[in-house]
This record gives structure tokens, C-alpha cells and sequence, in this order.
């Protein structure tokens, strides 16, 4: 049988090089779909940003759609075991088990202390590398902690270009700082790569925008636009948030640098939107301003979800003029008591006021985050969600619908609730369907919950160390779905429930070596 291709895609301002010509050959994979890293800035920039150097090739590889394909890059077809460097993201732990089978299917072993010269070396980076990385220390032979801008030449030519083998390549990089190496350095103290002014940043001008329309095939999740950082960070320091623990300071680009960035960027992208980015973008001073300017110049733009107390008139007026119809917020709970005790300093009147606001500056649609199972939820504090929802729809009457999402409190490594127990499954689904059921009864309101079952897998990878490797990747073998988890753990001796459904004693953590 030979294996099915994935389906070409037309696209605007990618980089060929010519394989044989370059000194340094890298496979940045996005363990997701398509759509899904197409959508993520940094693969945007670390992909302009390495293919700057003269000597290196940066290509792209994802999660192949189906399971008889091999992962190849796309820019030449590149088989990744023939690469140097396999550079991985890890944005989120319900992609580690796609990172083995990438692995698994490129046919490179999926153990570092399998792997020798005939290999590429595996680096990985993102969010739950500066978390927690420890559940994929068989498996990765280097992660990289922190900002990549400010060392970005260290990284590239001291740790890569210059050593010539595998192993010569490990062991530079392990004289970092700020890369954790865990078959040279188990004793480490691993610091944060440095932060720098976002200002000085380098920043991707030419993005890759798909050619494809709405409805067809590989369309991606803003669609044709151009991605536009504006704020890194937060310092909000919610009891439940991990962007809030890594990325502080939260630093701001000024206004005149994201004038520029845009109007570059959306001609060389050949786009008519941007999409402003930033999980502190609430907080940005001129961020009415920089809307204004983007409507003035003939553009639309679309908004991340903004905090309750930071909608006005003004921003909502901008939001209509840009062809947008709909407006996200994180309201968390449905209380201002459990919403003092997260940290999460926003009440119901500001949240009220702000649906007033959309409804009556012409917007239609209300989208608004909630989390289930937070520490000390209680019953009435669940009821107290559909309350505030029959507010919200009685007092937004000119929206047409509110679309409500409800997660699973997941406890995250340096946060405040890191040794938090979650709820018991069966308390989820109970908490889940009465969420569903009763919101059914509210006009124009729609909720959706997330998978409990889910929650409990992200929480074992979220809190837990190498102790859970063989389960991991047991359950990647077998293709990574609830199922393969449920067959892994029970094969391993892992009783999930006494992991995640207990208080953890304030003992030293697996991630406490990696220094913020």
C-alpha cells in the first residue's frame, strides 16, 4: 500500500533553500494540524528568523492527517530523519503523545539514549518546557527555557552551526544556562533564558499566509491575516494562570513599533486584517489607540478575549467599524467571592456593564470563558454561572447569541494552586451536564464544556514527573487516544485518581531545578 500525501498547499512567502547548499538543517514541527500551528506565532517567527542565517534552512513539519504517512517537510519533501535538528513546540500537553508519533513515524527512535550519530538531535521549546518538562525528558535531548530573541545567535551558531555532530552539539549546549540537556546534566540548575525589550525584538514582517478561502480545506484559524504581537506576557498573577508565572515582566511594544509592524506587515502578507496578540493585551495602554489606527488606515483587525473591566465604548466602536461581530471575555467563575480567591479581581456589575456596552454599541455576538472545578467551588457557586448568563442575556438584549465555554480546572506547575487536587470524574461530569442542562433554558445562550476525562490526562502531565514516561509513551505507541491512556496507565501500575485527586504535600517539585 503506499502511503497517502498530504494535500499541497498554495502559499505566500515561503522560503525554499536549496538542501545541499546549507550547512544546518532544520525540521520545525508543530505536533498538531496544519491550521492549528499555521496559527502560531512562534512558528512564524522562528521560522523567518532562522531561515535569516545564510548557512541554515528552516522548514516546516506537522502532525500528518493521516496515520500511514510519514512526516516530511513541506518545503522539500524532506524525510525528517534526514534533518539535523528536529525542533519541537511544546505549547500544550495534550501534544506530547504527538511529538512520539511524529517520532514514531519519521522512524527516529523515540528515546535519547536510543539515538546516536545517524539521528537528529530533538530540541524543544514553549510554554510547558519553562513549566514542567520533565514528563518528556526520555525523549527530548535538549530543551530550550525561556525568550529565544535576546540568545538566539548563541543558540544557533555557538550550540548548532559550529559543533558538527550529535554529540558535540549536546554537549554545547548543555554549558547554557538556559538549556536543560537530561542525559549530560540531571543535577542542573536551569535559569530563563534573558528578557529583552520587545522593541529590539526581531520580528517576522513576512508571514506565511495559506492561499485558501473560507469553507475550503486547510483554511486556518484567523484566516488571511497578519499576526501581531503586542504585548508578551501578564502581570495579572491569577491563582490558576501559568503565562502569569513564565512571562513576567509583561513588556509592551510601543505604539510607533506595532504602527510599523502592521503596516509592513499586512502588505508584504498581502492581507487586509491583522491579529492582535498577547495574553496581557487588556492592559495595554494605547490599545484603543492602535485599533483606531488600524481602522483609519483601511484594515481590520480581530482581538484576543479582553477583561471585563477593560471593555468600553471606545474599543467596541473600533470592533464594529472592522467588520467584527463578536467580543470574548474570561469572566472564570459566575461569583465575586470565588473570583477574589483565584485572583481573578473582576465582579459581576463590571462584567454586566461590559455586555451592556457590546450589545449597545452594535456588536451581535458575546463569547465568554469559564472554569469548572476550581479549589473551594462549591454548588452554589456553579449555579451562580447560569445566574450570571441569564443576566448577561437579559441585559446584552440587542446581541444575538452568547456562546459560553466552560473548562476543567487543570492545577499548573509555579501557580499558587500547583499542589491543588482536581475533581473527581464523576463530580465533573456531574458539574458539566448540570451546566448544559440548565443553560438550555436560558434564550440565546449556548454553553459547551470540555472533556473531563481530558482533564484528568492534562493534569497527570501538568504535575507529574519522568515517573510517567513509559505510561506516555505506551499510550503514543498505541496512538494517543483516551482509550491507549486508560490501557498505558493501568499497564504501568499508575492509579490516576491518587495523583491528581489529592492535595500534594509542598515537597520539592520535578520542575523546581528550572529557576524563573
Amino acid at each position: 500500500m503506499v502511503p497517502r500525501r498530504e494535500k499541497h498547499i498554495k502559499e505566500l512567502n515561503t522560503i525554499r533553500k536549496n538542501l545541499s547548499q546549507v550547512a544546518l538543517k532544520i525540521a520545525f514541527c508543530y505536533p498538531n494540524t496544519y491550521q492549528a500551528g499555521m496559527a502560531s506565532l512562534g512558528l512564524q517567527l522562528i521560522y523567518r528568523l532562522w531561515n535569516s542565517y545564510e548557512e541554515v534552512a528552516c522548514e516546516r513539519t506537522f502532525l500528518p492527517l493521516y496515520k500511514e504517512t510519514e512526516p516530511y517537510t513541506l518545503e522539500s519533501n524532506q524525510p525528517l530523519r534526514e534533518m539535523d535538528v528536529l525542533a519541537f513546540t511544546m505549547q500544550y500537553e495534550d501534544d506530547y503523545t504527538n511529538i512520539l508519533k511524529i517520532l514514531q513515524r519519521a522512524k527516529i527512535p523515540l528515546r535519547s539514549s536510543d539515538r546516536d550519530e545517524r539521528h537528529p538531535l530533538i530540541l524543544a521549546g514553549g510554554p510547558c518546557c519553562q513549566a514542567n518538562p520533565t514528563p518528556m525528558a526520555p525523549f527530548i535531548d535538549a530543551f530550550f527555557i525561556g525568550d529565544l530573541e535576546p540568545v538566539n545567535d548563541q543558540l544557533l551558531i555557538q550550540g548548532l552551526l559550529e559543533p558538527r555532530t550529535r554529540a558535540e552539539r549536546m554537549a554545547v549546549l548543555d554549558t547554557f544556562d538556559w538549556v536543560w540537556v537530561p542525559s549530560l546534566s540531571r543535577e542542573k540548575t536551569v535559569k530563563f533564558a534573558p528578557k529583552g525589550d520587545l522593541n529590539d525584538y526581531f520580528y517576522p514582517i513576512k508571514q506565511i499566509i495559506p492561499q485558501v478561502e473560507p469553507g475550503e480545506d486547510f483554511y486556518g484559524v484567523f484566516g488571511k491575516t497578519f499576526m501581531l504581537e503586542v504585548v508578551r506576557g501578564c502581570n495579572r498573577s491569577c491563582s490558576f494562570c501559568l503565562t502569569g508565572k513564565i512571562t513576567r515582566p509583561k513588556r509592551d511594544r510601543s505604539l510607533q513599533k506595532l504602527l510599523e509592524l502592521y503596516r509592513q506587515g499586512t502588505k508584504e502578507c498581502a492581507v487586509d486584517k491583522t491579529s492582535l496578540i498577547g495574553s496581557g493585551i487588556s492592559d495595554y495602554k494605547e490599545l484603543e489607540t492602535l485599533c483606531e489606527s488600524i481602522i483609519n488606515d483601511g484594515l481590520k483587525f480581530s482581538l484576543p478575549a479582553i477583561r471585563a473591566d477593560k471593555i468600553t465604548a471606545r474599543l467596541v466602536q473600533s470592533i464594529v467599524a472592522s467588520k467584527q461581530r463578536t467580543i470574548t471575555t474570561a469572566p472564570e467563575a459566575g461569583t465575586d467571592e470565588l473570583r477574589k480567591r483565584i485572583c481573578k479581581r473582576i465582579t459581576n456589575e463590571e462584567i454586566l456593564e461590559a455586555t451592556q456596552i457590546a450589545s449597545e454599541g452594535g456588536l451581535t455576538r458575546l463569547k465568554a470563558y469559564f472554569i469548572l472545578g476550581l479549589p473551594s467551588e462549591t454548588k452554589d457557586d456553579v449555579e451562580a454561572i447560569i445566574t450570571l448568563a441569564e443576566q448577561m442575556a437579559r441585559i446584552g438584549n440587542k446581541l444575538r447569541t452568547f456562546r459560553f465555554t466552560a473548562g476543567y480546572f487543570i492545577p499548573k506547575p509555579r501557580t499558587a494552586f500547583q499542589n491543588r487536587p482536581i475533581l473527581s470524574l464523576q463530580e465533573m461530569l456531574t458539574r458539566g451536564k448540570f451546566l448544559l442542562k440548565a443553560s438550555s433554558r436560558v434564550p440565546r445562550v449556548t454553553f459547551e464544556v470540555s472533556s473531563a476525562k481530558w482533564a484528568q490526562i492534562q493534569t497527570l502531565l501538568s504535575i507529574s514527573g519522568e515517573e510517567i514516561a513509559p505510561a506516555l509513551e505506551s499510550a503514543a505507541k498505541q496512538g494517543g487516544k483516551l482509550g491507549d491512556w486508560r490501557i498505558a496507565l493501568e499497564n504501568h501500575g499508575i492509579q490516576l485518581e491518587t495523583i491528581i485527586e489529592k492535595p500534594r504535600e509542598r515537597t520539592e517539585q520535578p520542575w523546581e531545578f528550572i529557576k524563573i
